[in-house]
């Protein structure tokens, strides 16, 4: 039998009930994912630019957006996940 708190917590998305943990925790992954993805690919460019004859700056200056890109949206997804798990 479901409390009264349990169903207000389940979303009807696609006709299929979520609930709001899983929401929240799949935005706090993907967030984490995207910090990990931004990581890796900053280590790929500088080893990159050590074994190649490339420089650092021009490799840099070439993914400059996509690195920041994919910081943004990793940073906006952790907290809007962890604010939505605190105030729900």
């Amino acid at each position: 039998m479901e409390t009264p708190k349990v169903a207000k917590n389940r979303k009807l998305i696609y006709g299929v009930e979520i609930e709001k943990e899983f929401v929240n925790g799949f935005l706090i992954g993907l967030g984490v994912g995207f910090l990990a993805l931004f990581a890796i690919l900053w280590a790929s460019i500088f080893f990159a630019s050590l074994l190649a004859g490339i420089s650092y700056g021009r490799l840099l200056s070439i993914f400059i957006y996509p690195l920041i890109f994919i910081l943004g949206n990793g940073i906006t997804l952790v907290v809007a996940g962890l604010v939505r798990q605190r105030t729900s």
